[in-house]
């Protein structure tokens, strides 16, 4: 019995799961699995078995030299890597949300253990980095992100490379996560400014009163009772966020 290889379609999903092996292992979305090793990389041959069968692509080589064969990977890498850093300036907006108000209600002086990382973790920072990743597959992102590698495979084949990345985008995407990543917690921030200007009243009004031993509790209870109030009104912010990720690779696949 013998068995036939097509070389190009190999090189197609070897090139292809390059690419989709540093998107995920860049990616937030799979932190958690950072030990099963052999199930994320099952997982990415499967999809680039899926995604050159089914779409037909072809790399771009002039030969099948393991010189070339080396650049088209580097290339690859490279285009991963620009696409992972759309997904993980994302959930970034959702730490940078989740650290500043650790900050301002108390929390950024300690922190709570982490067992996944095995590391100590502020705890605001922590919970919104479950609720993105809990939302994102809430709102059927996920399927939205496979449609994105396709579009990936469409505007850049395997091995072509990026013609040139633009800083503007770049800047851009980093922009909008300071924005977004504010206007996720703008109205536990305006609370929490608020009882820090009436704590000053109060200790000018009673100078006798310990204000950091009383503020710190009631900070932490009116940041994490305003923050579980607006949670469920966040839905088009965390839209605006996930959608940020397609309009950045639009800007950057070329």
């Amino acid at each position: 019995m013998t068995i036939n290889l097509d070389q190009v379609w190999l090189m197609s999903v070897f090139l292809v799961a390059v690419r989709l092996g540093v998107v995920l292992t860049m990616t937030p979305i799979f932190t958690n699995l950072a030990g099963l090793t052999t199930v994320r990389v099952l997982f990415t041959l499967s999809l680039s078995v899926l995604l050159v069968s089914g779409m037909g692509v072809k790399p771009v080589l002039t030969s099948l030299d393991l010189g070339h064969i080396v650049l088209a990977a580097m290339g690859e890498v490279v285009v991963g890597a620009t696409m992972a850093f759309g997904i993980f300036a994302a959930f970034g907006a959702f730490s940078l949300a989740g650290k500043i108000l650790d900050i301002q209600a108390g929390f950024g002086i300690g922190s709570v253990y982490d067992p996944v990382t095995r590391t100590g973790a502020p705890l605001f920072a922590s919970m919104l980095d479950l609720v993105a990743v809990s939302v994102f597959f809430g709102m059927d992102a996920h399927h939205a992100l496979l449609r994105g590698l396709a579009f990936s495979l469409q505007q850049v084949a395997p091995g072509a490379g990026l013609r040139a990345l633009e800083l503007e985008p770049v800047i851009r995407q980093f922009g909008l996560m300071f924005s977004l990543g504010v206007a996720l917690i703008i109205p536990v921030m305006l609370s929490l400014l608020l009882v820090e200007v009436g704590m000053a009243v109060i200790s000018r009004v009673l100078p006798q009163m310990n204000v950091i031993v009383v503020g710190v509790p009631v900070k932490i209870f009116a940041g994490v009772a305003i923050l579980a109030i607006t949670i469920t009104s966040l839905g088009p912010v965390m839209g605006s966020i996930f959608a940020s990720i397609f309009t950045f690779w639009e800007q950057v696949l070329l």
